[in-house]
């Protein structure tokens, strides 16, 4: 116990039992967990340890942490709810990937999970209902919004207000068809064309509901969310703090304008649990009106002081391999991750192949199969032209998550490249529509998106130097493309392209029914609907085609994209 106090001492986090009758709030997040389901016993012990110091501790996660890996695809999300449940999570807030289950698997997660799961900016429009939605909808409250907007938790004799909001990039970035009607028409939005107006009406209801202090839980991005953490907190009133997750950014803690010009604090933990956040609220530093009495207002005019100053609040990351070396644990959700893991592994550790190259998604933390060709890529590729007896195959960037050493591959290994489960399809469409889908596919570049392609039975060269001239319509689908094109010299086979003949894609309905990564195919033409899962897929291409054993040709890629 004395070498867990002096380890925690040296991250900077205990704190002894305050005299004053307000102890210290000090409020535990992660964001962007993507199935690092290792981290939670780490989060409960570090929780157990700031309790048993006098500190008044509270979870919460920041969006994104039931999808991006194989122990969460191989269960809907329900093994990840499972280990949050065992840490005693207070509240979370809705990723973008959350939604990738589908809509009635999302309401289930919501059944099962013991936290709160918030999300202010997701609500029906006028043009709700329809039958492919209906089993979503009948599960969905229609006003105002499916999920809570915010909940409050009480610390000591202090409110706490926590907030939730989701990047309205989700409409699109997830599975669009979830959104949809049977007319194509949206049923769903994320509140895009006024997302701090969204906001700030969750924090005047927390405020109104008696909150002391508001914490946006914010899965939006700092780096590159459209908009931008920082510009909205720039459009709001009346929050403290600011949790952000989405876009995978390591800051410990920075300060923001909001529209008054007070500061309000910005943090993010990076990803993967490779470190917790640590919150530290000063109660003395409130408004000294006290519990109750903020100063705020219907009318969105927060006439009361801030605690975002120096003096108010802090936050710090915390290594939580760091951490786990210094002995931070709680043994009960340990015991709940071993079972995971149990039941995880009894569902695919045998060995459907062997590789005799390494096979690459990601270098060194990149995720370089959205930059690049990889053999992977190639690989994933060639699995769907076979599979469904295509001209082309095609996989975005973002649909490979992990790597394939050399050595065995496990069932368990091939859900870490496809967690998705996506339906497979096979459409036929004009020469023009792969070109104009292949712009957009690399319209992002040199920025490292999900939606760069990965191809079979295709070649292209891309100008990196020409900017990208692509059109997106308001829902971020593909409108046309105003300039010169990025894309040129495309081969289908040994023959160039033909923009008046017609081809056949074989990838997911997300990319190719459902307008995934803004794609559009307005000649498109549905061949087949099997019932394959890509990972069904990939599993048959190493079995049947490769006879269990992926070989030299895939040592490296095979020169399918070429930069000029």
């Amino acid at each position: 116990m004395r070498c867990l106090f002096f380890a925690l001492l040296l991250c900077g986090v205990a704190c002894t039992a305050m005299a004053q009758e307000r102890g210290d709030i000090v409020i535990l997040y992660d964001n962007d967990v993507h199935c690092a389901i290792d981290g939670y016993p780490v989060m409960a012990g570090l929780r157990d340890s700031l309790l048993r110091e006098g500190c008044h501790t509270m979870v919460v996660s920041c969006g994104d942490f039931s999808f991006g890996g194989p122990v969460g695809a191989a269960s809907k999300g329900e093994f990840i709810v499972r280990m949050m449940n065992a840490v005693g999570y207070d509240a979370a807030c809705l990723g973008n990937h959350e939604f990738d289950y589908g809509l009635p698997q999302l309401r289930r997660m919501e059944s099962l999970i013991t936290a709160p799961l918030l999300c202010c900016n997701f609500k029906g429009t006028e043009n709700y209902g329809g039958s492919r939605c209906a089993a979503a909808n009948s599960q969905f409250s229609q006003l105002p919004t499916p999920f809570l907007p915010f909940v409050l938790r009480s610390v000591g004799d202090m409110v706490v207000g926590f907030v939730g909001v989701t990047t309205p990039t989700t409409l699109y970035t997830s599975t669009p068809v979830n959104f949809q009607n049977e007319e194509g028409e949206y049923v769903y939005n994320f509140s895009a064309s006024n997302l701090a107006g969204a906001v700030q009406r969750a924090v005047d209801g927390a405020r109104i509901a008696g909150a002391d202090i508001v914490v946006l839980l914010s899965h939006t991005g700092d780096v590159d969310g459209i908009p931008t953490t920082r510009e909205l907190i720039g459009g709001l009133r009346g929050v403290d703090v600011v949790l952000d997750g989405h876009d995978h950014h390591l800051l410990p803690s920075d300060w923001v304008a909001d529209m008054d010009d007070k500061p309000v604090l910005l943090s993010s933990t990076g990803a993967h649990f490779q470190n917790i956040g640590v919150l530290v609220i000063h109660p003395a530093a409130l408004d000294s009106a006290g519990a109750g009495d903020s100063g705020y207002s219907s009318d969105s005019r927060y006439s009361g002081d801030s605690i975002s100053s120096m003096d108010g609040c802090y936050s710090r990351l915390l290594s939580v391999d760091s951490l786990r070396k210094a002995g931070v644990s709680n043994a009960a959700v340990g015991d709940t991750l071993a079972e995971v893991k149990r039941l995880f592994d009894a569902m695919g550790s045998n060995v459907v192949a062997q590789s005799e190259v390494s096979l690459i998604a990601e270098e060194d933390g990149m995720r370089v199969c959205r930059l690049r060709e990889t053999n992977l890529g190639d690989l994933v590729a060639d699995a769907y032209r076979y599979g469904m007896n295509a001209d082309i195959g095609w996989v975005n960037g973002g649909g490979i998550r992990a790597n394939l050493p050399i050595g065995p591959i496990t069932q368990n290994q091939l859900f870490a490249v496809n967690p998705y489960s996506n339906a497979m399809c096979l459409i036929r469409v004009t020469g023009r529509d792969v070109l104009n889908a292949l712009e957009t596919a690399v319209r992002e570049y040199p920025r490292a998106e999900g939606c760069f392609p990965q191809v079979s039975g295709l070649t292209f060269s891309f100008d990196t130097a020409l900017p990208s001239s692509v059109v997106l319509d308001s829902n971020g689908t593909f409108l046309r493309v105003e300039g010169a094109y990025r894309v040129s010299r495309v081969m289908v086979g040994d023959k160039p392209l033909s923009l008046d003949e017609t081809y056949t894609i074989a990838g997911s309905e997300y990319l190719m029914l459902n307008g995934g990564d803004a794609l559009s195919f307005p000649s498109r033409q549905l061949v087949s609907k099997e019932g394959y899962t890509d990972l069904y897929l990939l599993q048959r291409y190493l079995e049947e085609r490769l006879h269990g054993v992926v070989g030299g040709e895939y040592a490296v890629p095979q020169g399918r994209i070429a930069f000029n």
